[in-house]
């Protein structure tokens, strides 16, 4: 069975900052082989043991700090973070990748850290994963 995903985020506008931690809902799937992606929830749920790859990137404005975080289960896998002072002109731009080795029913999903913003606009903020091979 085929396990691959790409979504984005697409919101109209910005997301966050928000008081805590939050999931980010990624709810456009561009690509959904195999349905472990859910879009009105924000997470992955592999379908098989096995190892997998996600990576997430984003694009965010001068407003505020921006970064994105790839959790499995509860454990902060890997971030991207940016740090803005006010009135500094510029858009930040940041990815990260992750290999890991799933057992059925983990879940992989992307917080926004608290405090942190992201864009949901024209597809610049995305979510990607797929199965390497079953364990």
């Amino acid at each position: 069975m085929s396990v691959l995903f790409t979504a984005v985020l697409q919101t109209g506008g910005n997301v966050g900052p928000f008081q805590g931690d939050t999931t980010l809902i990624f709810n456009r799937a561009i690509t959904n082989v195999g349905e472990a992606y859910d879009i009105s929830t924000g997470l992955f749920k592999a379908p098989d043991t096995g190892f997998y790859c996600f990576s997430f990137s984003y694009q965010a404005d001068k407003r505020e700090q921006s970064g994105l975080t790839l959790m499995k289960n509860s454990e902060a896998i890997v971030k991207a973070f940016n740090s803005n002072k006010p009135g500094i002109q510029h858009v930040d731009n940041a990815s990260s990748t992750a290999c890991l080795e799933l057992q059925q029913g983990d879940r992989v999903y992307v917080v926004l850290p608290n405090g942190c913003h992201a864009c949901g606009i024209g597809g610049t903020t995305s979510f990607t994963g797929f199965l390497i091979s079953k364990a």
